[in-house]
């Protein structure tokens, strides 16, 4: 990056808080880590439209969210079969943790 990227990018950090929800606009497509599936932890290109913001860590904006279009299938977690909220823990497993650089080409809104 830039130098002038690079003070863009820090300077973002001022303008987001910890713990709350994002838009991107555009959605922002980002090296992700996902949380569930077959590809569980290893790094895949994917589009965000929203995420939560973590921190900003080693000069990058990190935020958890899920993929637009996941497309993965979501095994059920050994010894989970029978719990009566299946489906919203396999939801929870497309969650996914991201960074984000703002250089320039998507803009962050704070979504309620």
């Amino acid at each position: 990056m830039s130098t002038e990227q690079v003070a863009l990018n820090t300077a973002t950090q001022a303008d987001l808080i910890r713990g709350k929800h994002y838009r991107f606009e555009p959605p922002v497509i980002a090296t992700a880590i996902p949380t569930g599936g077959q590809n569980t932890c290893r790094l895949e290109e994917c589009t965000f439209e929203r995420g939560y913001y973590i921190g900003f860590i080693r000069e990058n904006h990190v935020f958890q969210g899920k993929p637009v279009n996941d497309t993965r299938v979501i095994p059920i977690p050994h010894g989970y079969e029978n719990v009566q909220n299946l489906s919203e823990i396999l939801e929870n497993l497309r969650e996914s943790y991201f960074h984000v650089l703002f250089i320039g080409g998507s803009t962050a809104t704070l979504d309620e």
